[in-house]
């Protein structure tokens, strides 16, 4: 009995979706074979959201499968209101993230035209509009936009009856594609104008210590152009990979940052976001790493590089060389975003980093939260076992920095302690808080 349970589990995690609980396609292949006995032409309805490939890069899985399973909930409701009773609601695999529907008959019974279909369309992408007009995805960027096609599926005696259906939802979905590809190639040509024109500045964020409030140093944070897409150094970045310019606008980041760090009040550390592929000395790119550095007037001891932990990818053991070889150099080492990627708490000690940086998404309500807590002392351990140190990251309220505190992490960051800011401000921020001489 055992074996038949896991058998049909096993069986229902290839066929069914996990998030959506919504079957893949070939679920229907029968289904619709049926349907097509009695009728003609079957609607087909493509569902997607639109940039959401770019929004689980920004914002992480969790965000994509809250997205992916409100979109699911959404369509279910329609079926037998703005849809007929009868319509066929799947994904277009598992975990998929594009919807289509089967649409049997319009609202008279006769199968559906054309003009019945895209009518129904316009109907389903504005019930998602409402659907996500809350708080909770008010301040995604990109936005979410929802984007629907329609086609017909017939028998055809000379295909297979699956490249039928697949035929079908290509085409209902091939609007779409067309438009995404036109909107990369926009947003292309904008990034590679920015890169062009420099037009990257550095703003700065202190890192205290929780205890005394005392400046350890500020970390330099990437901004593009205001009020556009690529103000956030994640949408630039992530656009940045699919183009195959990541390596030069890492370099206009830290070239960025360098010169503001020349600015700073002197004494504390520059903590810098860096891709390892900066530090390779393949193409000359250590070289003006290195260089850019030293005509900056910042003091390589001083710096402290920051690597995600989500660069580990699948196979974390090169990202693990790199780092290692990183501990060879004056520069102090970061793990950034822990408790996100896949490097392992084993991988992160053989590392030996000089502070691991806990992930905002584990600081954001820590005090509420035992689990949290228990994460939180994992890393202190680890932290302490290796001579390293602890920073939290988005520190919003007082509950959390003392939590933080408490559970042992050294230094925080955050808007609770300061926003990111020009280096003329930090400077200002410096003279106000250094006492008077008497």
């Amino acid at each position: 009995m055992q074996r038949l349970r896991a058998q049909y589990l096993k069986m229902k995690s290839v066929l069914y979706d996990r998030v959506t609980g919504l079957p893949s396609l070939p679920l229907f292949f029968d289904k619709l074979r049926t349907l097509l006995d009695d009728r003609k032409e079957i609607g087909v309805l493509h569902v997607e959201v639109s940039d959401l490939e770019m929004v689980e890069s920004l914002y992480g899985w969790q965000v994509f499968d809250d997205i992916v399973a409100r979109v699911a909930e959404t369509l279910r409701g329609s079926l037998g209101r703005e849809l007929p009773t009868g319509s066929l609601l799947a994904l277009n695999g598992v975990a998929g993230d594009r919807f289509v529907l089967f649409v049997p008959e319009g609202p008279d019974g006769a199968e559906p035209n054309n003009e019945f279909l895209a009518a129904a369309c316009r109907v389903v992408s504005d019930k998602l509009e409402q659907a996500f007009d809350d708080e909770a995805f008010a301040g995604l960027n990109p936005s979410l936009c929802f984007r629907s096609g329609h086609a017909r599926l017939s028998a055809n005696p000379f295909y297979r009856f699956e490249r039928c259906v697949y035929a079908a939802v290509d085409e209902a979905g091939g609007d779409h594609e067309r438009r995404e590809r036109r909107r990369d190639l926009s947003w292309g040509e904008e990034l590679r104008s920015i890169i062009r024109a420099g037009d990257v500045r550095t703003v700065f964020q202190p890192v205290v210590d929780l205890r005394t409030r005392e400046v350890l140093g500020h970390e330099a944070l990437a901004r593009g152009p205001r009020d556009t897409l690529f103000e956030t150094p994640r949408s630039m970045f992530a656009l940045s990979e699919r183009l195959g310019v990541s390596q030069e606008l890492d370099r206009l980041c830290w070239e960025a940052a360098f010169a503001g760090a020349s600015e700073l009040p002197p004494g504390g550390k520059l903590f810098l976001n860096v891709r390892l592929e900066s530090l390779d000395s393949e193409n000359g790119r250590r070289e003006r790493f290195l260089s850019a550095l030293g005509s900056s007037g910042v003091e390589p001891s001083s710096v402290v590089l920051e690597v995600s932990e989500r660069g580990a990818g699948a196979d974390p053991d090169p990202f693990v060389r790199r780092l290692r070889a990183c501990k060879h150099e004056e520069f102090e080492l970061a793990i950034d975003d822990v408790g996100t990627g896949r490097a392992g708490l084993s991988a992160i000690a053989s590392i030996e980093p000089d502070y691991l940086k806990i992930d905002a998404s584990l600081v954001r309500g820590i005090h509420e939260s035992l689990l949290q807590q228990e994460v939180l002392a994992t890393l202190v351990q680890l932290a302490e076992s290796i001579d390293g140190a602890v920073i939290g990251e988005g520190i919003e309220s007082e509950a959390e920095a003392t939590t933080l505190a408490d559970g042992g992490a050294q230094y925080g960051q955050g808007h609770l302690f300061a926003m990111p800011t020009e280096p003329s401000a930090v400077r200002l921020q410096a003279a106000r808080r250094r006492p008077r001489e008497h």
